[in-house]
């Protein structure tokens, strides 16, 4: 295979860094203002309580950022102290090189030893300390019959994982997986609450069309009443009952409509909370709320209009930190293609025997050098063009994501702006259609006009009605939707033990 270094990926993400940076200069943001996206009540930022309690989501992304916060624990454990044992049986004059046993050892003796390891986080180098006990058997007169040996051991490595850059540059990866976890964990939350607003739009919106049906139905309902007593009086012909009758069917079906989008809208609140909502959480509105809220949020759109910061978004920082350690990664593959140079030095002392008839001495030292690599570092390379490519990919995902939210942010303030100029020509609308069934109802009560005229003004004011209570959820959710792609936190996220 073929290895290919791709030195540029840390250029390109600090290019796509400071482009957004730039970006974000020029953004005017309302971050810090008041913003009418929990509503005119207090019902919303109770809601939103109760589900940062018991959504199974945020719960899950809970339990993400406690996992990512382990993996920088696993990785300092690289710093514990390595507890070692050996026993065997040695036999001849000569250890074998790379020995697992002691090299200071008689012919024939069995060998034990113990032995602490530790690399010290000041200073770049491994110690080692150990104790070593042999037992000859083989006799001899300028032999001892047993010995312990204590020594020590430093090594530092001068080139590859110099002052252990692999340890400190996987802490520096799982860090950054710690800020992935927390931004997505705050992304989720976002999203909730923005599923939770438009949800609870959605109920208000629901309310209204049931009160509205309500209120239509009553309407026919007392037209055919009035059109019954006219005809008991030879007043009205009575084939304008037909028409009249047909309509309170239709209301009595609307009614059944609307109650079960009202029941819909709750369940679906019900769903963002978690499976259960309290009674007291979603109290009976006020017949004002949705338009009051809706005025609110065009009044504040006109005078305080929001504007794109592209590092408030969660989803720009995730990815921002996702490409960060992927370039972590990188440089720890790249650590790992250096030949591994290392220098080192120990001291051993015997213990608790005699020196031999031969004159060796209790102290003995060492120092040395020692290089080591792969043949052919086919695995490293292997590795390395893999964290690349994913460097790369974490490159271009960022990019997208800028892009997205650039384009969502557009999007959601074409949709604010055409729904306030949709708010005011609803009222305009309502108001004609309540004059002119004002008009029909009289000429129909001095009898100078039909059932029919009425029926058809009435259906005009519920349509207008309606229209105005669309236009008023339209409006908010469009508010939310643009406070959501700008960024704006509906309530700080707070985490449960």
């Amino acid at each position: 295979m073929r290895f290919v270094r791709r030195p540029c990926f840390l250029m390109k993400a600090i290019f796509v860094v400071t482009v957004a940076m730039v970006f974000t200069a020029q953004a005017a943001t309302a971050a810090d203002a008041k913003l009418p996206v929990l509503g005119v009540t207090g019902t919303l930022p109770a809601l939103l309580e109760l589900v940062r309690d018991g959504n199974p989501s945020l719960r899950s992304q809970s339990d993400r950022v406690a996992a990512a916060a382990y993996e920088v624990e696993a990785v300092d454990g690289f710093f514990d102290t390595t507890i070692s044992a050996a026993a065997g049986f040695a036999e001849g004059a000569m250890r074998t090189p790379g020995s697992l046993l002691p090299s200071i050892t008689p012919d024939k003796s069995w060998v034990t030893e113990a032995a602490l390891e530790r690399p010290l986080r000041h200073g770049g180098v491994k110690l080692r300390a150990s104790v070593g006990r042999w037992d000859s058997i083989g006799g001899g007169e300028i032999d001892n019959n047993s010995g312990t040996i204590a020594g020590a051991v430093i090594e530092k490595p001068l080139w590859r994982d110099r002052d252990f850059a692999m340890q400190r540059l996987e802490r520096e990866a799982a860090q950054h997986g710690v800020d992935v976890a927390q931004a997505r964990r705050l992304i989720v939350w976002q999203d909730t609450c923005h599923n939770m607003g438009v949800a609870y739009v959605d109920w208000l919106a629901a309310c209204a069309e049931m009160k509205e049906s309500q209120a239509a139905y009553g309407r026919v309902a007392q037209l055919l009443q009035e059109t019954e007593k006219r005809v008991e009086l030879d007043t009205t012909p009575a084939y304008q009952l037909a028409p009249a009758r047909m309509e309170v069917a239709f209301s009595q079906d609307a009614l059944y409509q609307a109650q079960a989008a009202l029941d819909a809208a709750r369940i679906k609140i019900m769903e963002v909370a978690g499976g259960s909502l309290p009674p007291d959480y979603l109290p009976e509105p006020a017949e004002s709320e949705l338009r009051d809220w809706a005025d609110a949020c065009a009044r504040v759109a006109g005078d305080l209009p929001l504007g794109l910061d592209i590092t408030v978004r969660h989803e720009w920082r995730a990815a921002s930190a996702e490409t960060m350690k992927h370039g972590a990664l990188v440089r720890r593959s790249r650590e790992e293609m250096k030949s591994d140079l290392s220098l080192f030095g120990g001291a051993g002392w015997r213990l608790n025997n005699q020196p031999s008839t031969r004159g060796d001495s209790d102290f003995g030292w060492e120092a040395g050098i020692v290089w080591r690599r792969p043949w052919g570092f086919a695995a490293e390379k292997a590795t390395t063009a893999a964290r690349e490519a994913e460097a790369n990919a974490a490159q271009a995902e960022l990019a997208a994501v800028i892009t997205e939210i650039e384009a969502e942010f557009s999007r959601a303030t074409t949709a604010l702006e055409a729904a306030c100029r949709r708010l005011e020509w609803v009222d305009r609308a309502v108001e004609a259609a309540r004059n002119n069934l004002e008009a029909e109802a009289e000429r129909f009560r001095l009898g100078e006009g039909r059932s029919r005229l009425v029926l058809d003004a009435q259906k005009d004011l519920t349509t207008a009605n309606r229209s105005a209570n669309a236009a008023a959820a339209q409006t908010i959710r469009a508010y939310i939707n643009q406070a959501r792609a700008a960024g704006i936190d509906f309530l700080p996220f707070k985490a449960t033990p």
